[in-house]
């Protein structure tokens, strides 16, 4: 009995996966609820246990190939050399054929049947997708499956050939190590990229004197700790405040259509966080209405997962405003790009002691800078400075936020 393997669905906006690694090779056995493979989307990792014993039979995704929702990416068998009953996109052969065909898995596989010349491509619509993709002119691929059929490993065959191609004629490095991109970075790159892009991108600075939202941090320590079981930070806070100035200006919960301007009811907020592959940005959603020990908890919860990889991606989608801060770092002030499709992008510094003139007189307070980015298209720069007048009033007054 042939055991289709095929790719979760993990929360409810899921619909690809990226495949990035296979813990088995075709031939293993995998013991029912062993880590079969691992796949990426959104930046998250998540591992897929095999749903039954038996031998991996054929791989029909290799890492790196992009599936859909539901696609088969192998097959298991219970018995070594048994029969493998194909899906039928990666089954069907000529037209006359039956729409799915029984082969026996052998080492050398179908004998290859090119492509080249006929008016009608034949290929597993997962092969069409990846090719179209990748950049594939599947005319020039050749195919492995029944009657010529193009799979997607025939693809990726045709996606490796092309980068040796091109490293063959590339000026050689005499020194270094090239790491291969993960799917995190080149995520991270794309949207970068296309936030520098694809947005007017403008930024306004302004130094807050820290005092109250430090005291107020140190005194709320205790009290959040009894309520929530977690220490809250000044991150919490300016969460918290940086939400409240936004309900007063509802320009900056806005998004960018082609069709006009969307205006959002609630707030979700974004909070930037570093791991080791690359950054990510889960989001605490209708922050407005949570208290501090509720935001200290959600935060603490999104850490713990984050570092363990267990984010879903739904945890990481809907965001409409995004906190970045570096002040753990010491880095007193920098704009960070605009977590797309959002409007804006809070950057948060260090909290550093410095001289200021206070009615006249020269004295030392905790100075704090903070940067917003924004998109010029939706925010115009008199209002991007009236949300940072309210902020840096609410920052140094945190009780405000109550009023």
């Amino acid at each position: 009995m042939t055991i289709k393997v095929i790719m979760p669905k993990v929360g409810l906006t899921m619909t690809e996966g990226t495949i990035r690694e296979w813990k088995k090779k075709e031939g293993d056995w995998v013991e029912k609820g062993e880590i079969l493979f691992v796949f990426e989307t959104e930046k998250v990792t998540n591992d897929v246990e095999a749903p039954q014993s038996g031998f991996l039979a054929k791989i029909l995704a290799k890492e790196d190939d992009v599936v859909p929702v539901g696609g088969v990416v192998g097959l298991l068998v219970k018995e070594k050399g048994e029969q493998v009953e194909l899906p039928v996109e990666e089954a069907e052969a000529a037209p006359e054929a039956s729409p799915a065909t029984v082969t026996e898995v052998t080492e050398q596989g179908a004998s290859p049947i090119g492509n080249n010349g006929k008016a009608r491509i034949k290929a597993t619509p997962m092969a069409k997708k990846i090719a179209k993709e990748k950049g594939i002119d599947l005319r020039n691929v050749t195919g492995s499956g029944p009657g010529g059929r193009i799979r997607v490993s025939d693809v990726g065959s045709a996606i490796d050939a092309q980068a040796k191609a091109v490293e063959a004629i590339a000026v050689p490095v005499s020194e270094g190590k090239l790491v291969k991109l993960t799917g995190m970075r080149t995520i991270i790159a794309r949207k970068m990229l296309a936030s520098k892009i694809e947005t007017a991108q403008t930024y306004m600075t302004v130094s807050v004197d820290a005092t109250r939202i430090v005291e107020s941090r140190e005194k709320l320590v205790p009290v959040i700790e009894k309520i929530a079981g977690v220490r809250p930070t000044i991150n919490d806070l300016l969460m918290k405040i940086a939400a409240s100035a936004i309900s007063r200006h509802p320009i900056i919960n806005t998004r960018w259509t082609p069709d006009g301007i969307l205006w959002f009811d609630t707030i979700h907020m974004g909070m930037a966080m570093a791991l080791d592959d690359g950054l990510i940005v889960p989001v605490i959603r209708d922050i407005a209405t949570k208290p501090l020990s509720a935001i200290a908890r959600a935060r603490a919860e999104i850490v713990e997962k984050g570092r363990a990889g267990k984010l879903t991606p739904d945890e990481m989608k809907g965001s409409t405003f995004t906190l970045s801060s570096l002040g753990m770092f010491g880095v007193e002030q920098f704009t960070a790009n605009i977590n797309q499709p959002e409007s804006a992008i809070l950057a948060v510094g260090t909290v550093t002691d410095k001289p200021v003139v206070v009615n006249k007189e020269v004295v030392i307070r905790p100075i704090m800078k903070v940067t917003l980015s924004y998109d010029h298209r939706v925010i115009d720069g008199a209002k991007a400075a009236q949300f940072m007048k309210t902020l840096r009033e609410l920052i140094e007054e945190p009780f405000l936020i109550v009023a």
